[in-house]
């Protein structure tokens, strides 16, 4: 084990003890931690080209302090306790230290940097993600991880030297833009009729946005973009310079009306028309052919973001907003780490014809290398068909799932909450009625163990009172029962 040690010159102090001294401060900033084995003493000595005896002393004097121990036939550790002050002193050390904020300007930012800081701080303040929901995912044990992991060890055996040039494909491997081009064919009905060019593969869910909001925006452009909607696509954009106006969705989705009432036409508009996000419902046919219509005769661009389009529980399946686009105006975009894994960031976008230039150019600036063997691992699984058997299993699992939560909150919350709505995907969203407070049904759902979150952080203006998610990919049928009944119980106790 290799460790930097600074042998601070001081006239008349011995060599080994100016060692000791070095190790001693080591220990105490963490950097050896304790109970973890220390250096051998002959990496030591080649290391800092000392004598081996020099370093044994250095140790001996350690040992003396009570900073380090010495075990038989296993070596010398770092003691798990240290004596006296110094264990005090290292606690200090590294307790958490206050946060110390500065304001954007105190820091000198740039504009850009400013809005970064901004955005960046208010998501701290309201982030959706929570761990133990999945990050709203089907559930790992849903996942196609035998196919998965054949796949990933197929391709971990490639030569690399015959993929070096497949190494440096800014809009992703030909292979997997054909197996996109094919999949969104079959299941969202989109024809490419420049074939796999206008897909763009891209490595994070984030970056499509930040290509987009380079390509598109100015500082101080109007974007669309729904209320509610997913917030971190929105501070995306507004990190961007955007300024975002809010359009209200009903139960035919993103409002048009509204829309022709801004001051401004946009010059990007943001929907989820497969499965609103998060209020579940789709857009209507009619709706999708106003939307198309009112873009045109603006100018703008639609951000179609096909969340959640995936799954639909007895209601047929609309074609892309994509493939109703006659106006060269929609940009398409989607991703798979809902559907299988949390972990594959890859993502994709779709340019209207008009931006696949522009766009090719602007992703080989952004981003130029993407994770080699994930990308064939998925070309083989969308061409194999494995995923789209991945996803008809989960189908019918979710559904299970879903209907089990429903029958649950009907038999024992029919009373406390709105009815619901169509919906899809992989929850349900819950009108709390009756007066009572969010933080009396979140204490409900705590006691209970039922899973559900605000939707606050989703509204960019005012949010409704108690609206709350209930994701019901993990649900357990032969437990959510129980779950409903003790949270309707709790709830119902704790408003007297």
């Amino acid at each position: 084990m290799a460790i930097a040690i600074n042998l601070e010159y001081k006239p008349y102090v011995a060599l080994y003890r100016r060692l000791s001294d070095g190790l001693r401060k080591a220990i105490l900033e963490g950097r050896l931690q304790l109970g973890e084995p220390m250096p051998s003493v002959r990496e030591l000595s080649e290391s800092l080209k000392l004598s081996r005896a020099t370093v044994l002393k250095a140790y001996e004097d350690l040992r003396t302090q009570g900073l380090v121990v010495s075990l038989s036939g296993s070596g010398t550790f770092v003691a798990t306790t240290l004596p006296g002050d110094l264990g005090d002193l290292l606690q200090e050390r590294f307790r958490e230290p206050e946060p110390r904020l500065l304001s954007a300007p105190d820091l000198h930012l740039s504009e850009r940097g400013r809005q970064l800081y901004d955005v960046g701080y208010g998501q701290l303040q309201s982030h959706v993600h929570v761990s133990e929901l999945n990050y709203g995912g089907t559930p790992h044990e849903l996942s196609p991880a035998k196919e998965w992991k054949a796949l990933m060890l197929k391709h971990c055996a490639i030569d690399q030297e015959d993929k070096v040039a497949e190494m440096v494909a800014p809009m992703g491997l030909m292979s997997l833009r054909q197996a996109l081009a094919q999949y969104v064919m079959r299941r969202r009905s989109i024809s490419l009729p420049d074939g796999p060019e206008s897909i763009c593969v891209v490595g994070s869910k984030q970056l499509r946005l930040e290509l987009i909001g380079r390509m598109l925006l100015n500082s101080g452009d109007v974007v669309a973009y729904e209320e509610p909607g997913y917030p971190e696509n929105r501070n995306t954009l507004m990190a961007q310079g955007a300024v975002i106006a809010p359009i209200p969705v009903d139960e035919e989705g993103l409002s048009v009306k509204a829309l022709r009432q801004l001051p401004t036409p946009p010059k990007l508009i943001y929907v989820t028309p497969s499965h609103q996000d998060p209020l579940a419902m789709v857009m209507s046919m009619p709706r999708r052919q106003e939307l198309l219509e009112y873009s045109a005769a603006v100018g703008a661009f639609i951000l179609e973001d096909d969340f959640d389009s995936e799954f639909r529980y007895g209601k047929p399946v609309l074609p892309a907003l994509k493939a109703l686009d006659h106006h060269d105006c929609v940009i398409y975009m989607s991703s798979f780490w809902k559907v299988l894994y949390q972990s594959l960031r890859l993502t994709y976008l779709i340019f209207p014809r008009c931006l696949t230039k522009p766009g090719q150019l602007a992703k080989a600036y952004l981003e130029r290398h993407l994770p080699l063997i994930d990308q064939l691992a998925l070309a083989d699984l969308i061409n194999d068909g494995h995923l789209e058997k991945h996803l008809k299993r989960c189908q019918r699992l979710l559904a299970h799932r879903r209907q089990s939560l429903i029958l649950a909150i009907t038999r024992y919350l029919r009373d406390y909450i709105e009815p619901f709505g169509e919906g899809g995907g992989t929850h349900l969203i819950l009108n709390f009625k009756g007066g009572f407070s969010e933080g009396q049904i979140e204490a409900a759902a705590a006691r209970s163990g039922f899973v559900i979150y605000n939707t606050n952080s989703y509204y960019l203006g005012q949010a409704p009172e108690a609206q709350f998610i209930a994701p019901f990919g993990s649900v357990d049928p032969d437990t959510i029962d129980g779950i409903v009944k003790s949270f309707a119980v709790n709830l119902a106790t704790g408003a007297h």
